[in-house]
């Protein structure tokens, strides 16, 4: 009889675990379907300083868009004026932009990496859901 109810409580346990990790999985396919889906078309040039090099999900599903910052002596300088523009307009993207929905929806956090030309990271972002909510 104990190893019955012994085996009975593993077994429960088993799907509880499964149970409460299964949103978690799901959402990191979504993400990372979603990053495939960018990452068909690129490398691609936003405008003559930026190139989009791709996205990808990192551990706790956090969703990155990696860019390399050309034709500029101050990387430095182009990126950060930038990211003051994207905090500066965040809550509002995310509450016009249908595409930012999934995101909104499921909290998930954000994160900008911009690189120079020679691969050494000049900035990065993360934006949370408290910033954009």
């Amino acid at each position: 009889m104990r190893k019955i109810i012994f085996t009975l409580s593993i077994v429960f346990f088993s799907l509880y675990l499964i149970g409460c990790t299964s949103p978690e999985k799901a959402l990191n396919k979504k993400l990372q379907e979603m990053a495939i889906g960018l990452n068909e078309s690129v490398p691609v040039m936003l405008d003559q300083y930026t190139r989009f090099e791709g996205a990808s999900v990192m551990s706790g599903n956090i969703f990155q868009y990696r860019y390399t910052v050309l034709n500029t002596s101050n990387p430095d300088s182009l990126v950060k004026h930038g990211l003051q523009l994207l905090k500066e307009n965040i809550g509002k993207e995310f509450s016009m932009n249908p595409d930012l929905r999934f995101f909104k929806e499921n909290n998930v956090v954000i994160e900008y990496v911009y690189i120079n030309e020679n691969g050494q990271t000049i900035r990065s972002l993360q934006i949370t859901p408290q910033n954009y909510k």
